[in-house]
């Protein structure tokens, strides 16, 4: 039971309103949603790009490992025709975590071997199996905000056993994990889930220092989804983004859950845990895909705002024009940046890889570009956004409300579904969400902004200031 078939009521614990969930079906925007995420499997049907021969054997281009620019502009095309079936609205879909997965085999030797495994090998045979089952894997890497005053160690100490995920028992067949994960994106949907830690472990965390993968369906794990967005009480006419897919931010408890020695990636060791994510190439190969995931969404909300701009009119305005101008110049940039991380890759342990530093510009900037579109649309849609009756009162009374709603520029309905797809982005808790999940989901921006300057190459600057400094001491007389 995979979530390529459809059939992942596979024993999965999944808590939602109060309850259980016994049949994922009897959710409709999470049914619709799986429809969506299958659409990659679909796509590698329909489109040969979408999958590559290796060894006699087809796979999913978003497992190749990159040789070359032409590989990376390759993946780039596959991942924006992923992300193009849901307007780069969902985040964290198959292609995500696959675009790591494709270089772990060559990243793997840092991770080493303890008495009883060897890390290193885990991770390519991981890597492999996944390649080979196109399994769906989700990933879970943020601790539970419980007290962050404390360190993890002194946080267990003090009895909070759900402040991260730990060793709570371990010999030569495995470990057994307890603990928790917070905003494990699609974790619903997932074959996998793939846990690990950002960088920020103390010494003493050791129980806390590690990494593996688990079957989503594993005993001990269960899934707390938050609410949902979807309004099931009305049309997808009325909520045609929220009633057609939900990510299902969820946090994860794990409670006794034994993990075998070989899906185990790093274990005691809080240097290799909190390398995990750079050092295992995972942090600039999902970078590439997510920075184009973004692009998608950036383009469609832009798109978005300018339909209702003329719809309502408002383009013979000399200042919407100007306002136009910049979330379209804004799309350049981020096209532009992009490409040139791609352009100006290098090899790297016999991969090539993307400019890290354009691709963390991009990281940087996008969520500011994409809430310059959301009050932008806010603002031209004005009175309209809130004033649009639901379809079941249009449908009763469509002559009067027909009239009221039509125009030269767009019929009544068009305009129902436009400025409801406006409320869904600008205003609805769906948009709010989307907008949280841009500005957060790639890091604290700040420390965004330190790691960009901090890794920036400036020799050739240098090298120009050093000479305009030189020149200038030489106007001294002595």
């Amino acid at each position: 039971m995979t979530t390529k078939n459809g059939v992942i009521n596979d024993g999965r614990q999944m808590f939602l309103n109060g309850k259980l969930m016994e049949d994922f079906t009897d959710y409709p925007v999470l049914a619709n949603t799986l429809k969506i995420i299958q659409n990659y499997y679909l796509l590698q049907e329909q489109k040969d790009e979408h999958s590559f021969l290796d060894n006699g054997k087809r796979y999913s281009t978003t497992f190749l490992t990159p040789k070359s620019v032409k590989d990376l502009k390759l993946k780039h095309k596959i991942y924006r025709e992923i992300a193009e079936n849901s307007y780069g609205l969902i985040g964290r879909g198959n292609e995500f975590l696959n675009s790591g997965i494709a270089v772990l085999p060559y990243y793997s030797d840092f991770f080493g071997a303890n008495e009883w495994t060897n890390f290193s090998e885990n991770l390519k045979n991981y890597a492999a199996e996944m390649k080979a089952k196109d399994l769906f894997i989700s990933h879970a890497l943020q601790n539970p905000q419980v007290n962050r005053a404390l360190t993890l160690h002194e946080n267990l100490a003090a009895g909070e056993v759900f402040s991260g995920t730990w060793v709570k028992e371990k010999n030569s067949s495995g470990i057994i994990i307890q603990g928790a994960k917070m905003v494990n994106t699609l974790a619903p949907f997932a074959d996998e889930l793939l846990v690990y830690n950002v960088p920020g472990l103390q010494l003493g965390d050791e129980r806390f220092a590690n990494a593996f993968s688990v079957p989503l369906n594993t005993k001990g794990v269960k899934i707390w989804l938050r609410k949902p967005t979807a309004k099931s009480d009305y049309t997808v006419a009325d909520y045609p983004l929220s009633n057609l897919m939900d990510e299902s931010d969820a946090f994860i408890t794990f409670e006794d859950v034994f993990i075998p020695w070989e899906r185990v990636f790093v274990e005691g060791d809080v240097e290799k845990s909190d390398q995990f994510f750079p050092k295992s190439g995972l942090f600039v190969h999902t970078a590439h895909q997510d920075e184009v995931r973004g692009l998608v969404k950036l383009e469609f909300v832009t798109a978005l705002t300018v339909k209702v701009a003329t719809a309502l009119g408002l383009t013979s305005f000399l200042r919407t024009q100007e306002v136009l101008g910049k979330l379209t110049r804004n799309l350049e940039l981020i096209r532009g940046t992009i490409n040139w991380a791609e352009d100006s890759g290098q090899m790297e342990n016999d991969v090539f890889t993307p400019n890290m530093q354009a691709l963390l510009a991009v990281r940087d900037i996008l969520p500011e570009m994409y809430r310059e579109v959301i009050i932008t649309l806010q603002e031209f849609s004005g009175g309209s956004i809130v004033a649009i009756p639901d379809v079941e009162t249009f449908n009763a009374y469509p002559e009067l409300l027909e009239s009221v709603l039509n125009s030269k520029l767009i019929s009544a309905k068009e305009r129902i579904v436009l400025l409801n797809l406006a409320w869904e982005i600008a205003g609805e808790s769906f948009g709010s969400r989307q907008q949280t999940y841009e500005t957060l989901h790639g890091g604290n921006p700040m420390w965004i902004k330190i790691m960009h300057w901090q890794h920036e190459d400036l020799r050739l600057g240098n090298q120009m200031l050093d000479k305009a400094l030189s020149d200038g001491l030489k106007g001294f007389s002595k």
